[in-house]
């Protein structure tokens, strides 16, 4: 005697609603990528603009306290890092961005 399962109706219904629940959820994950992305969007021309600012801003500054005035106690080392992790924010921004682009 074979040992084989013979499917009933139940079982086409629970794989249907199985695949409906997984469209359901990849809709849902879809929109929310969408979403954050058009808000990133409409934001990156402030976040560009001020991290942008504060990297040249920041180096500006090292520059004029280290070579115009030389005996103050400025925190250049900690400003220059302020302005590395500003540049390399905007790079994480548009990967970010680049990573949430709807396809």
């Amino acid at each position: 005697m074979s040992a084989e399962r013979i499917p009933s109706a139940t079982d086409s219904m629970g794989d249907s609603l199985r695949e409906g629940a997984g469209h359901a959820v990849a809709i849902l994950l879809s929109t929310v990528r969408v979403t954050i992305y058009a808000v990133l969007a409409v934001l990156r021309p402030f976040v560009v603009a001020g991290l942008s600012a504060l990297a040249l801003l920041g180096l500006a500054m090292s520059l004029f306290y280290t070579l115009l005035v030389p005996g103050s106690h400025f925190p250049t080392t900690l400003v220059l890092l302020m302005s590395v992790a500003s540049a390399l924010l905007i790079v994480v921004f548009y990967a970010l961005m680049e990573l949430l682009l709807p396809q």
